[in-house]
C-alpha cells in the first residue's frame, strides 16, 4: 500500500470505484511506472469504472517508463498526476448529460406495460427498437411472434406467464444493449480526456528529457525538475542550456575551478572530541588443578590419586573403613594440592577518546560577474559558462548560490531554488554584456549577504577582466572585516590587463588566458593553502 499522504487521500476519497480497488490502482501504477516493459493488468474496466484501458494506454510509453525507472520520485509525481486525471475525468463523465436518457425512459415504459395494453403499445416500442438496433443486435420480429404466441394460449394463467417471460427476456436484452452503449459512450469520453492528458504529459516528458541532457549532471533526481514542466519549462531556451553544457564539457578547467570553490572554506578544519569503545589485552595467571606440577599444600577433596598415606591407612581396619568412606563421600579426605599456572591474555574493553574533523555543510557560493562592455566576447562566454558550472554543482550538492551581475548597477539572482531561478539564469545566459564597471557595489552586496545566516560561511568569487579604477576605502574595509569572520574572496581574472592592486586584495586568484588554445586556468597566487 502506498505511504504518501496524497496517495492515501485518493484511496480514501477518490471518485473512481471503491476503496479496495483504488488501493489496487495506486499499487499498479507505482509498480508499472518503474518497469521497462508492460506487465499484466490485474484490473478490469468493470472494476475501475471503465478506466483500466485508459491506465494501460497512459503508461504504455517508452520514454515515460525509461525516465520513471531512473527516478522513483518522478514515478510518484507522475502517478499522482494520473490519479488526478482519473478523479477529474470521472467527475466530468458523471456530470455529463446522459445521451441515452430518452431510451432509458422508453425501456422503463416498456417494463410497465400490461398485457391488456400491449398490442396497442408494441408498435411504438417495435419502431423505436428498429431505429436503435439492427437485426443482428435485436430481432424485433422474433419477439413480436413470441408475444403473439403467448397471447393465444388456451389457459389464461399459462398465457400470462408466457407473456411476462417474453417481456422480461426482451427487457434484459434491451437493458444489456443500452448499458453497452452507455459504457461505450463513457469509454469515448475517457479516451478523449486521456488523449488530451497524454498529449500534455508526453510533451512535458520530452522537454524534461531535453532538459536532463542539457544540464546533466545538474540534478540526479528528475523528480526535482518535473515541476518545471508544468509551467515555466516551455519558456526556457533549451538550446542555450545545451550550448553552455557543451562548452563546459570542452573546457574541463572551468569545472575544476567550480569544484574547488567552496572547498576552500574547508581548509581550516574544526575538530571535536568523540568517545569510542576500544579493546586492550590484559595479562592474567590461570591455574590448572588437574596438572601435577608444583606441590603447594594439603586440601580436602575426594581425589584418591592425591590422598595422604594416613588416609589410606584407614582402609586397613574394618572399623575405620566406615570412617574413610564417610570422608570420601563428603570430599573431606586429606589430599595433596598441586598447581600448574600459566600466563594468558584476555581482551578487555574500555572507553577511549579521540579527535575527529567536523563534517560541516558545504559552503554556499556568492558569485559576482562583471557584465560591462569590456567583457564582451570570449570573457563573456567564459563568465557565463563558469556560472553555469557553479549552478550545476550547487544544485547537485544542495548548496546555496547567489549571483550578482554588475556593470554600472547590480542585478541579483538567488539560484538556491532551482525551480524558480532557472528562468533568471536563462535571462543571464542570453543577455549581452555592456555598460561601465563598478565592482564596489557588487562586493558590498556580497559582504551584505555574508552577514546573513544563509551565506555567512560562503565563498565569494569575482569573475572579471578587472579593467577597473580600483576599490574604494569603504569597500576594502568591509572586505577586511568579512575576512576576520573567515570569509574568503577569490577572483577569476580573464585576460592580462587587470588592475593588479585590486587583484591582490583577493585570497586566491586565477588567470584565464583566452589566447591559450587549451584554455587552461592557472593559479597565479594563493595566499592561503587550499
Amino acid at each position: 500500500m502506498s505511504e504518501g499522504k496524497t496517495f492515501r487521500q485518493f484511496e480514501k476519497f477518490g471518485a473512481v470505484a471503491d476503496e479496495k480497488t483504488r488501493r489496487a490502482i495506486v499499487e499498479y501504477l507505482l509498480q508499472e511506472l518503474q518497469k521497462t516493459e508492460k506487465g499484466a493488468n490485474p484490473l478490469t474496466n468493470a472494476q475501475t469504472d471503465n478506466f483500466s484501458t485508459a491506465l494501460e494506454n497512459i503508461i504504455d510509453h517508452k520514454l515515460l517508463r525509461e525516465l520513471c525507472k531512473k527516478d522513483p520520485k518522478l514515478a510518484e509525481d507522475i502517478a499522482l498526476e494520473i490519479l488526478d486525471f482519473l478523479n477529474a475525468t470521472k467527475l466530468k463523465v458523471d456530470s455529463t448529460d446522459d445521451p441515452f436518457a430518452k431510451e432509458g425512459g422508453q425501456l422503463a415504459k416498456f417494463r410497465q406495460c400490461s398485457e391488456d395494453l400491449f398490442e396497442t403499445e408494441w408498435k411504438n416500442h417495435e419502431r423505436f427498437l428498429n431505429n436503435a438496433y439492427n437485426n443482428g443486435e435485436l430481432d424485433t420480429e422474433f419477439y413480436r411472434k413470441q408475444f403473439e404466441e403467448s397471447s393465444s394460449g388456451e389457459d389464461f394463467q399459462e398465457g400470462k406467464h408466457n407473456f411476462e417471460s417474453v417481456k422480461e427476456h426482451l427487457s434484459e436484452k434491451w437493458e444489456s444493449l443500452l448499458n453497452g452503449k452507455r459504457t461505450a459512450h463513457e469509454l469515448r469520453l475517457i479516451d478523449e480526456g486521456r488523449k488530451k492528458f497524454c498529449e500534455d504529459l508526453y510533451r512535458r516528458l520530452d522537454n524534461l528529457k531535453k532538459l536532463q541532457e542539457a544540464v546533466e549532471p545538474f540534478c540526479g533526481e528528475l523528480g526535482r525538475l518535473w515541476d518545471l514542466s508544468k509551467g515555466s519549462l516551455h519558456r526556457i531556451d533549451l538550446d542555450i542550456l545545451k550550448k553552455y553544457s557543451e562548452l563546459l564539457k570542452r573546457d574541463k578547467s572551468l569545472t575544476e575551478l567550480a569544484e574547488m570553490l567552496g572547498r576552500m572554506q574547508k581548509a581550516e578544519k574544526e575538530y571535536e572530541e568523540e568517545l569510542f569503545a576500544n579493546t586492550r589485552l590484559k595479562a592474567e595467571w590461570k591455574t590448572e588443578y588437574a596438572h601435577k606440577a608444583d606441590l603447594v599444600g594439603v586440601r580436602e577433596s575426594d581425589d584418591l590419586s592425591s590422598m595422604l598415606p594416613a588416609e589410606a591407612a584407614l582402609l586397613g581396619d574394618p572399623v575405620l573403613e566406615t570412617v574413610f568412606l564417610k570422608k570420601f563421600a563428603e570430599k573431606k579426605l586429606q589430599t595433596f594440592e598441586f598447581q600448574n599456572r600459566y600466563k594468558h591474555f584476555v581482551p578487555e574493553q574500555f572507553q577511549d577518546k579521540r579527535q575527529k574533523a567536523k563534517e560541516g555543510n558545504k559552503g554556499p557560493f556568492i558569485v559576482c560577474v562583471d557584465t560591462s562592455g569590456s567583457m564582451h566576447g570570449v570573457p563573456e562566454a567564459v563568465a557565463k559558462t563558469l556560472c553555469f558550472a557553479i549552478l550545476k554543482i550547487a544544485i547537485r550538492d544542495s548548496r546555496k548560490c547567489y549571483l550578482i551581475l554588475f556593470s554600472g548597477a547590480i542585478t541579483t539572482v538567488n539560484l538556491t531554488d532551482f525551480k524558480t531561478s532557472l528562468e533568471k539564469l536563462m535571462d543571464f545566459l542570453g543577455m549581452s554584456f555592456g555598460g561601465g564597471t563598478d565592482e564596489n557595489i557588487a562586493l558590498k552586496e556580497a559582504v551584505r549577504m555574508l552577514n546573513t545566516e544563509e551565506y555567512r560561511n560562503g565563498d565569494v568569487l569575482m569573475i572579471s577582466d578587472f579593467v577597473t579604477s580600483g576599490l574604494t576605502g569603504e569597500t576594502l574595509h568591509m572586505i577586511k572585516e568579512a575576512k576576520k569572520k573567515k570569509a574568503k574572496f577569490h577572483s577569476l581574472v580573464i585576460g592580462s590587463s587587470g588592475n593588479q592592486g585590486e587583484i591582490n586584495e583577493f585570497d586566491s586568484n586565477w588567470i584565464y588566458d583566452p589566447n591559450n588554445p587549451e584554455r587552461v586556468i592557472s593559479l597565479v597566487r594563493n595566499l592561503r593553502s587550499i
